[in-house]
């Protein structure tokens, strides 16, 4: 990658991938889900529901039926479907 300083003169700076990752958590959408707060995520499955806003979890520790309420899956990942 290559930059202009203030004098015109170029700078080279390595490329840092991690600069470009970013990890989205389902408490960072929860405004998104404001509709998913009333069920019961003990009988419906959580990431089905995301699936249909084009979300769906990405962290490994989760399991459908964990959990009753939706603040209680806010820690999990969550990556959106293109």
């Amino acid at each position: 990658m290559y930059l202009n300083n203030k004098k015109g003169n170029i700078l080279k700076k390595a490329f840092n991938p991690d600069s470009f990752f970013t990890t989205t958590t389902i408490e960072d959408i929860k405004i998104k889900l404001k509709h998913l707060e009333s069920i019961d995520f003990n009988k419906i499955s959580l990431n089905e529901e995301l699936t249909k806003i084009n979300y769906e979890i990405t962290s490994p520790k989760y399991k459908d039926f964990i959990y009753k309420n939706l603040d209680d899956y806010f820690s999990f990942e969550i990556d959106t479907i293109v």
